[in-house]
């Protein structure tokens, strides 16, 4: 029997700070709608991507440039999470 296959915990736990974020913006005041409403909105969508992206590179131990890019999506994803606390 195959195992299905899950998700990394750190994505689930993005996607659970996507959701809370879009959540509690949806009833911010008007005042702060369109400009950091937006702008967390774009953060923690931009932090999935990166751990998607960084998920998706395949990697042996032969090639150092894929080591390098699989890092970098990791580092801007932080990066950006920084920018949202």
């Amino acid at each position: 029997m195959a195992r299905a296959q899950s998700e990394l915990q750190v994505i689930t736990f993005a996607k659970n700070l996507c959701s809370y974020v879009m959540t509690i913006t949806q009833k911010a005041p008007k005042q702060f709608r369109f400009s950091l409403e937006g702008r967390m909105q774009g953060y923690v969508l931009d932090i999935v991507e990166e751990l998607y992206y960084a998920n998706d590179i395949y990697v042996t131990p032969a090639s150092r440039s894929g080591w390098a890019q699989r890092q970098a999506h990791p580092q801007k994803a932080m990066a950006t999470l920084k920018l949202l606390a």
